[in-house]
């Protein structure tokens, strides 16, 4: 779907702006709402966390960062390919898809609206060495106009929302800190 013609496209963008969310709020609202509220919030812990210290250090010496996207309204994929207008986010391994589609489609859509010209996102996953495209359809917009609209609702949430344990819980950052440790 052409950006151009989504219905959304001007309110997501103010919403977007107004609330300074960027990729991974939209990663994060996939995977779980406390998470997401907590990130919403600023309180994050994973510079502390072993599986995120290993994951960024693989990350930093898979692929340098594209020095164009410093600067870019609050984004920060991995890589931008300019003349071709493509977003590249890479991925340790191809899991939580949902999650780490949204937060690259996001990328694309601001860039889209921001230049009006479309653009395109892939997902790298550099366990297996491949990309997956993540398709500007209309059901992935309308995926991240909800979210936006959820995330617009927990940042006037005062509390932690209640939530129940997931499969991402071991493995989550926040895992001593949310009580699902």
């Amino acid at each position: 779907m052409n950006i151009n013609q989504w219905s959304h496209k001007s309110t997501f963008y103010q919403r977007v702006e107004h609330l300074e969310l960027h990729g991974l709020h939209f990663q994060h609202i996939e995977l779980c709402r406390r998470r997401a509220w907590m990130y919403l919030h600023r309180i994050n812990f994973a510079q502390w966390h072993e599986k995120v210290r290993t994951g960024t250090a693989k990350h930093s010496t898979s692929y340098a960062r594209d020095k164009s996207t410093i600067g870019l309204m609050g984004l920060a994929p991995d890589r931008i390919d300019w003349q071709e207008r493509i977003v590249y986010e890479n991925k340790g391994t191809g899991g939580a898809v949902e999650a780490s589609s949204n937060q690259t489609a996001f990328y694309a859509v601001m860039l889209s609206i921001a230049t009006n010209q479309q653009w395109r996102a892939f997902i790298h996953v550099l366990s297996s060495r491949r990309k997956r495209e993540v398709v500007l359809d209309a059901v992935r917009l309308e995926s991240l106009w909800q979210a936006s609209e959820i995330l617009e609702a927990l940042v006037a949430q005062k509390h932690v929302p209640a939530t129940r344990r997931i499969g991402l819980c071991p493995s989550c950052s926040l895992q001593k800190f949310c009580g699902y440790d």
